[in-house]
């Protein structure tokens, strides 16, 4: 029996060595060509050429070798390329395992390959049908239970997406693909690198995707572990890094990927973004690769922040997110970038073209966001939208210098330079803290209300002062005037110096209850119409204007004394200005200049004295008088007056208030500082006689 077994034990060896050695010598499978091809054909569903040498090894393995194969398309796709083309490609398979009913496939090899897929006008697929005539049963459940693969490697193989309908592509190339030996439910090592563009150019390139794999015995799931990715998004601009683990879901007609495991970072210019997931993300992998968030944490620039919300990467790079966090520090994003145009030594300019390819939803909960070097809000509430290169904080409500921000920002970063246009409500700001954004000393102090709508060009405070355009209302409350101390100018020169000689800095501040009014800014010179000031017995009304970017103001405005400080004036100052002083404030912000009108308190006493000369006549003259007074006699030839007495007319008022301006400045030069317990006699004596030295009014 032991030597019948060796007999059979060497028969059989010399058949596993000899007849593999026949078939070589006696079979050459291209004499075979046409009816593999025909065979291969039946199969697939598929024309199937074989232009190349065919090679066969059958020891240890049964090897085939192909080179220059092609897969046609079904009718209806003729002017399309071909399923597919091969450059070559090697195929082995154990034989021994096939007489236990397993299949043990060896190294596997395919290279210079094309799969074209695609989906023409009607919507059908050019891989509709394939395999129909496999024995397999469609509806089978896949079992792997008894096969096991070699090395798999693949070398400048392209898939190829199109859609014939947009005339559009999409092209993975694979440069390098490599598997370990593989069996069902058992982790295997992988790592693949290539490159997916489109018609426009590279998308995203793959320098290295690497792992372990674990594909179920019936193919309904594959598990990947110890992911490490690293690539770059070349249309964005944009470098992305991860270290993760997924499983993957094949029974969906879309495979859907969870990721327990997920800490990604994206970098593009100064801008990074890091992401570590806290419960599972879910990536779909249909038309687009989209990924939820239920929960993450997130950083910008080594912020910490939370996130959650979805991201779609892609030709562009979306994101929306409801991010909560303690402080968001934007100004990197308005960091100047190098371009390489610019002639050495020359600063450059913000370069924000890399924002381009960013669409951006956040709804935003912070503690602090900071925008600038001198802009910062507090309690963030908004929603902010970047899209190709446009930034839109709408709404939002911010605490901001010791008062409430709402309202609308847009910084258009694609203008060059960026520009901005904010709608705000401001409420109970500190007016001081909010002139300092711009790199000024404001004229006033205090608490204060604004609705603006204003615009300007740059980021820093020279441009912003520069470009600055809008209009709006304004109120202060609680504050004071700065540079100027109207108490000073009617203590220390109203009540005892002669009116028209005054025109100095007072300095110091005027505190008051209320200021506001309108404005409007042009190129940074801020208009103000309608200025009303309210401090306690004095007040003023009138124009002004800012000269920002100069540092200068110019104030048009009449100030109007209460009864007790009236009463402290000379009583020629007094009677010619009824309490109400002309001024104009000019000069620096900080220290103005101010002068009395002179001209403007002549006017006024002028008036009052022809009022007072013709309220006797009026008061004698009768009910008819009165009543035909109102209505004046018709123009005749002899009582019309000639158009050429309009110069001389014009002349003997200007005389006329010419001479009262001097009377006026006499006056107060002789006249003695007055005595509060003085009768009232002796000053309608003066007053009378003063009267009579004075001209008579003019005849018109």
């Amino acid at each position: 029996m032991r030597k019948l077994l060796i007999i059979l034990a060497a028969a059989l060896a010399l058949l596993l060595v000899v007849v593999p050695l026949l078939l070589l010598w006696l079979v050459d499978p291209n004499d075979y060509r046409d009816e593999i091809a025909s065979r291969a054909s039946d199969q697939l569903g598929r024309e199937v050429s074989l232009q190349g040498p065919l090679s066969l090894k059958v020891f240890p393995r049964v090897a085939i070798e192909v080179s220059d194969v092609g897969v046609g398309n079904p009718p209806g796709f003729v002017q399309a390329p071909p399923l597919a083309q091969v450059g070559t490609a090697t195929l082995s398979v154990g034989l021994w395992p096939l007489f236990r009913g397993e299949l043990d496939i060896g190294a596997v090899t395919l290279g210079d390959a094309v799969f074209h897929l695609i989906t023409d006008a009607a919507g059908r697929s050019n891989l509709d049908g394939l395999m129909t005539d496999s024995p397999e049963q469609p509806d089978a459940e896949p079992d792997l239970s008894g096969i096991s693969l070699g090395e798999v490697r693949f070398d400048d193989v392209q898939i190829v997406s199109m859609d014939l309908a947009r005339d559009t592509s999409v092209a993975f190339a694979i440069s390098d693909l490599r598997l370990d030996p593989f069996r069902a439910g058992q982790p295997t090592e992988f790592r693949l690198a290539g490159i997916l563009s489109d018609d426009e150019g590279e998308l995203v390139v793959l320098e290295r995707l690497s792992g372990r794999l674990n594909v179920a015995v019936n193919v309904a799931s594959v598990d990947l572990s110890h992911l490490v990715l690293e690539g770059s998004l070349p249309q964005a601009g944009a470098r992305v890094s991860a270290r993760a683990g997924a499983s993957v879901d094949l029974s969906a007609a879309d495979p859907v990927v969870t990721l327990p495991v997920l800490d990604a970072t994206l970098a593009v210019d100064a801008l990074r973004l890091a992401l570590v997931v806290e419960e599972p993300a879910r990536l779909a992998t249909g038309e687009e690769m989209r990924m939820d968030l239920p929960a993450a944490r997130m950083s910008v620039n080594e912020q910490p922040l939370t996130a959650r919300g979805h991201l779609v990467l892609g030709r562009e790079i979306e994101a929306a997110l409801a991010v909560r966090g303690e402080r968001l520090d934007l100004r990197p994003l308005m960091t100047p970038g190098e371009r390489q145009s610019r002639p050495r030594g020359e600063p450059a300019d913000p370069d924000f073209s890399a924002l381009d390819a960013l669409t951006l939803n956040f709804d935003l909960r912070l503690d602090t966001l900071v925008l600038s070097d001198v802009l910062s809000l507090g309690d963030v509430v908004a929603e902010a939208n970047l899209r190709d290169g446009e930034l839109v904080l709408a709404p939002l409500a911010a605490r901001l210098l010791g008062g409430q921000f709402e309202g609308r920002a847009l910084v258009d970063l694609r203008a060059d330079p960026p520009r901005v246009e904010l709608q705000p409500r401001l409420r109970r700001i500190e007016v001081d803290r909010l002139a300092a954004l711009g790199g000024l000393t404001a004229p006033v102090r205090g608490l204060g209300d604004f609705t603006l709508d204003l615009s300007f060009s740059g980021l820093d405070a020279e441009s912003i002062l520069g470009s600055l355009d809008g209009s709006g209302q304004f109120q202060v409350e609680q504050g004071a005037l700065l540079g100027v101390d109207l108490r000073a100018l009617v203590g220390q020169e109203l009540t005892r110096s002669n009116v028209g000689n005054i025109s100095r800095a007072f300095g110091g501040q005027t505190e008051f209850e209320q200021f506001g009014g309108s404005l409007e800014a042009r190129a940074g010179v801020v208009e103000l119409p309608d200025l009303r000031l309210v401090a306690g017995d004095l007040g003023l009304a009138g124009s002004g204007k800012l000269d920002l970017p100069a540092g200068q103001v110019d104030y048009r405005m009449e100030l109007a004394l209460g009864e007790a400080l009236a009463s402290s004036l000379p009583r020629t100052v007094r009677e010619a200005t009824g309490g109400r002083i002309p001024l104009t404030i000019a000069g620096p912000m900080t220290q103005p200049v101010v002068s009395v009108d002179i001209a403007g308190v002549a006017e006024s006493a002028l008036r009052r004295q022809i009022e007072q000369r013709l309220r006797p006549r009026e008061s004698r003259a009768a009910p008819e008088d009165e009543a035909a007074a109102e209505v004046p006699p018709p123009e005749t030839e002899e009582t019309a007056e000639p158009a050429e007495a309009e110069p001389e007319r014009e002349q003997r008022r200007m005389r006329g208030r010419d001479i009262v301006i001097r009377g006026l400045s006499e006056r107060e030069r002789r006249e003695p500082q007055e005595d509060p317990d003085a009768t009232e006699e002796p000053a309608e004596e003066e007053e009378a006689t003063e009267s009579d030295d004075e001209p008579p009014p003019d005849e018109d």
